[in-house]
């Protein structure tokens, strides 16, 4: 056994643990830039060196048995004592890639933040930024993309949730000088309008919350638009009529680049007069990324965004008192 196991390569261990998290051969082909026959070839080696199958079957992938289980922590350890060897030793620094998902108001934030870890860890790294999409869940899981923020996304077992803060602000935006604007801020003169909708960052197709509420108390609404995108629904206000509800202190630095835009807090009567006894979904950010990205570099920048986050908050607080 001594003997067989000095066949087990760093590309072979690297295929093992490739397996295990992303529990897809095309995915881990593509991870590693090589072919699916190679790393299946690799695959039936260490199959044959351990004398066990390793992996079961399933309709999009495998999934590990019992000694896979168990076999993965040593080879993870054993791979990433490889990669740290190699970091230390190397002559020249590599450029790693992240491709990121995010709103596009959100982007530019993460973006920056990850920067910032770079400087901090003596890190070069470039980044991708992938259109944001109802697949973004589904992406993390096999790898395709490595971090992501969300809003309540759904639990994952190879998906880390890392909570940023709570969703504190809510507005209501139109185009500028709409005659809402010089009205009296009642539920009924807003539904007089018709309402734009933006689901931010949430996984899936899902009910906007004023379309649940309108439902729940019996309500006429008229939605004309839903999207995920807020530059693409201040577009649509700037040449209409309608008028949107928006979330975060993100909304808020978005509008201050907009000199078509005009917008009101209306967190108060989101609070006390829609939802006068508390009784409604409590939304919150969340930087998400794949297990295998569980990393000094990971824990710093999760820790940089929540310290953006309250900033950007506490300033916007005093912004208000202003």
């Amino acid at each position: 056994m001594r003997k067989e196991l000095a066949k087990l390569d760093y590309f072979t261990l690297k295929v093992f643990v490739g397996l295990v998290e992303f529990r897809n051969g095309s995915v881990v082909a593509q991870k590693l830039n090589t072919t699916q026959p190679k790393v299946s070839r690799a695959l039936s080696n260490m199959r044959e060196v351990i004398h066990d199958e390793l992996f079961v079957r399933r309709q999009y992938g495998v999934e590990p048995n019992v000694m896979a289980d168990r076999l993965y922590p040593i080879a993870k350890s054993i791979v990433q004592g490889y990669e740290e060897l190699v970091e230390i030793t190397s002559t020249s620094s590599d450029s790693n890639r992240l491709v990121i998902a995010a709103q596009e108001h959100l982007s530019g934030f993460l973006v920056e933040s990850i920067s910032e870890v770079c400087q901090s860890l003596g890190r070069e790294m470039s980044v991708s930024i992938q259109p944001w999409s109802d697949n973004v869940q589904e992406l993390l899981a096999q790898g395709k993309i490595d971090y992501a923020i969300t809003v309540n996304s759904k639990l994952s077992e190879s998906v880390k949730n890392i909570k940023l803060g709570d969703v504190r602000y809510f507005f209501l935006a139109a185009k500028k000088n709409h005659p809402f604007f010089q009205q009296e801020l009642t539920l009924s003169n807003l539904l007089n309008n018709k309402m734009v909708c933006i689901n931010y960052s949430k996984v899936g197709l899902v009910e906007h919350w004023f379309e649940g509420y309108a439902k729940k108390q019996n309500l006429d609404i008229k939605v004309s638009f839903k999207t995920t995108s807020l530059a693409m629904a201040l577009n649509h206000l700037a040449k209409t009529d309608d008028i949107c509800w928006t979330a975060s202190v993100f909304s808020y630095l978005y509008f201050n680049t907009r000199s078509d835009i005009d917008y009101i807090d209306v967190t108060d009567f989101y609070n006390q007069v829609l939802f006068p006894n508390r009784d409604r979904e409590n939304y919150r950010y969340y930087l998400q990324y794949h297990q295998s990205h569980e990393s000094e570099f990971s824990k710093a920048l999760s820790k940089l965004l929540q310290q953006k986050l309250a900033l950007a908050q506490e300033l916007y607080e005093q912004q208000k008192r202003s």
